[in-house]
């Protein structure tokens, strides 16, 4: 059978349900679309007629009949414009006119706005008269948008008047309060001036900092830029405000701002407000900021983002993500000019986000140059900056990097040197970009290199290895003898967390958490490493301890021995980062323990 050509057909009565009960996701929404409408029919009359600076939308609010009603003074339509344009779903004059005149004050662009008076309206009337046919006034009406009936009417001012009667789950949109509340949120950058209820006070009377008369001053400037952003903050205070250069490819304008103080349920408090041809999209576009900026919000408009169908969202295509390392440039750029011109706020930066700015840091060279210095770190003798703790510690940074006691660090407590707590958010990472970035030496506890950083080792004759090798080693440990201060510590026991890394590794319920990818280069980089020994015992040969028991009998010895080494591990499970007197400690149950045995 050939093949034969056919006509898609649409089911009106389907495509409304979907469209018009699911495009939106909250009813709300009828409220701002039909203003778009009034809106750009103001631009239209404006760019088609000449006409300039009277143009306005009214909006009442009749929560007794349940009605709302909102009325422009713009361009308005012709008989034909409400057949094609009006009672036709995607069908819009704003893109044609947009798209002829190269002009970007129009809102709209998919013809669907009208469509969401249907969502919320039983019926809906228009009343409408073009400029270009002044004395011709046109009646339409609709109930639920799957029929309509048009009609010459009583002339009337040119403009359109379109008047909802709510449906019942939708009474409460008529309540003058909640309408208020809808304006300000999506239109308070509209240009056109809104007015409700015959209240001469226009409702979105809000001036963006970026649309300032040229002749205010920077000081006036900030401080309205401050003002701007507590609006659209909600949740904290704007620190500073940094505008968004101009001159880009996107014509994007805004402002980013720096939040007050973070929360404790998450470090992420990024908050961004998008408008689309000054019309407000969404409050959830966190994704335009970099996810090392926790601390951020800010307001931006353009014509270059994409909205949604629904105008609730912004489409994440090639522009998009310009934008995002547009402003990830912005804000870095506003944190140096901060740190360099003003420093008392750059201090109140600092302290109230210090943790994610350690991590903001590590993700851009430029911010790190700048915060290096500036930036606490978490360390066993309280936050401080690198250079204190390079003061303090010889020059070197000490990491541990899990967050329990070692043998390692009863060393640094004896001999009163700061570790760094590497196990905290950023911390590891950015003493190690330190060092690298000022050509230090950083030493991370238990990384197999505590040989070459920590001790220096000694050859002793083979007698006295073995001695020292029977009485204190045990199960997959190895010994050196070493020198080191103080020499009231005796010995350190110290685990290698590379093989440590291996065992969990290769164990079998691994496989079940860890990537098959993932757990191959895990693999790659243990399988060169020894599983045999897991502990090292470095024997201090400083300490007269370690020399009574070479000097003290057998039996004496192994006494000696055992209480030396059951001393030192618990030590590992007792001592906490207040532990100040530690050191002293150390050196009485030395002392206490040697009269013991010279006693014996």
């Amino acid at each position: 059978m050939a093949s034969e050509l056919h006509q898609t057909q649409v089911d009106l009565d389907g495509l409304l349900e979907v469209l018009g009960r699911n495009l939106y996701s909250t009813p709300a929404v009828a409220i701002r679309e039909l203003i778009q409408n009034a809106h750009d029919a103001c631009v239209r009359s404006r760019l088609e007629t000449g006409r300039n600076g009277d143009f306005a939308i009214r909006i009442q609010a009749d929560s007794h009949r349940n009605q709302i009603v909102i009325t422009d003074n713009g361009s308005g339509l012709t008989y034909e414009e409400v057949l094609k344009y009006l009672a036709t779903i995607g069908s819009g004059y704003t893109r044609v006119l947009r798209d002829s005149s190269h002009n970007e004050d129009m809102v709209g662009y998919f013809g669907l706005g009208f469509l969401s008076a249907y969502v919320v309206a039983e019926k809906v009337e228009v009343w409408t008269t073009s400029y270009q046919t002044p004395e011709q006034t046109w009646y339409f009406s609709t109930a639920g948008g799957k029929k309509f009936a048009i009609s010459a009417t009583a002339p009337a001012q040119v403009g359109t008047t379109v008047k909802l009667h709510l449906r019942e789950e939708f009474y409460h949109l008529a309540e003058s309060d909640l309408l208020q509340g809808l304006i300000e949120r999506y239109c308070c950058l509209l240009r056109v001036p809104i007015f409700l209820n015959n209240d001469d006070e226009q409702v979105n009377s809000l001036v963006a900092p970026w649309r300032l008369d040229a002749a205010t001053s920077e000081l006036q400037r900030k401080k309205r830029r401050l003002e701007f952003a507590a609006i659209f903050e909600g949740a904290f205070e704007p620190l500073c405000a940094i505008p968004i250069p101009e001159n880009n490819p996107w014509s994007l304008k805004g402002l980013l701002w720096v939040q007050d103080r973070g929360g404790y349920a998450t470090s992420d408090y990024r908050n961004i407000s998008v408008f689309v041809r000054s019309m407000f999209i969404t409050g959830e576009c966190r994704e335009l900021l970099p996810l090392w900026a926790g601390f951020a919000g800010g307001v931006v408009e353009s014509v270059a983002l994409s909205p949604t169908a629904s105008r609730e969202d912004i489409q994440k295509d090639e522009r998009f993500y310009e934008i995002r390392d547009f402003l990830a440039e912005t804000l870095i750029e506003g944190l140096r000019t901060i740190a360099a011109n003003e420093s008392s706020v750059w201090r109140r930066i600092l302290s109230r986000h210090n943790q994610t700015l350690l991590g903001a840091a590590l993700s851009d060279d430029r911010l790190f140059e700048v915060m290096q210095n500036d930036l606490k770190i978490p360390t066993t003798i309280g936050d401080v900056t690198l250079p204190a703790y390079l003061k303090q510690s010889g020059g070197v940074i000490y990491i541990r990097n899990e967050d329990k006691n070692s043998q390692e660090e009863l060393l640094f407590r004896a001999q009163m040197k700061p570790l760094v707590s590497g196990y905290l958010y950023a911390a590891s990472g950015f003493c190690q970009k330190y060092a690298h970035w000022n050509q230090l030496k950083a030493h991370i506890l238990g990384s197999g290199d505590a040989e070459t950083k920590l001790f220096t080792v000694e050859t002793v004759d083979e007698a006295t290895y073995d001695k020292l090798a029977a009485l204190l080693l045990r199960k997959n440990e190895a010994l050196s003898c070493a020198r080191f201060e103080p020499a009231h510590v005796p010995l350190l026991v110290i685990h290698d967390q590379d093989v440590a890394l291996k065992k969990r590794i290769e164990r079998d319920e691994a496989d079940k958490r860890i990537g098959s990818a993932a757990l191959s280069l895990a693999r790659l980089h243990t399988q060169a490493i020894s599983a045999e020994i897991e502990r090292r015992l470095y024997v201090n040969l400083n300490s007269p301890l370690v020399t009574a028991m070479m000097d003290a009998s057998q039996e004496s010895a192994g006494h000696l021995a055992v209480a030396v080494r059951a001393y030192m591990e618990s030590l590992t499970h007792q001592v906490d980062d207040s532990d100040s007197n530690f050191s002293d400690e150390l050196k009485r149950f030395s002392e206490a323990l040697l009269a013991i045995t010279r006693g014996v």
